[in-house]
């Protein structure tokens, strides 16, 4: 299963108004594996040369109520550097500021 193109443009116009650089997807829907209930896991990186505050903690709940889905969003500055290889074997790009 594969995201709609109207979730992917739902996801490309929530980060255009927010200090988003890219966003990327990851995990089983990036592989064509997800299946009804699999979650969107979303990949950021984020324009520190913008006032960021607490908003980014809400993008996984605002983006869950647009897509209807359960949505995970982490920073690319914030994962595991042994987890990085495998996000980014498999992160698929959906926004580039």
């Amino acid at each position: 299963m594969t995201l709609s193109s109207q979730n992917i443009d739902k996801i490309r116009q929530f980060f255009s108004t927010r200090p988003v650089k890219k966003a990327y997807l990851f995990g089983s829907y990036s592989r064509n594996e997800a299946e009804e209930y699999s979650d969107v896991d979303i990949l950021v990186e984020l324009d520190y040369t913008k006032n960021i505050g607490m908003q980014f903690f809400t993008y996984s709940e605002e983006l869950g109520s647009l897509l209807k889905k359960k949505v995970d969003v982490v920073s690319y500055a914030g994962i595991s550097k042994y987890v990085k290889p495998f996000v980014d074997k498999d992160k698929v790009l959906i926004y580039e500021r």
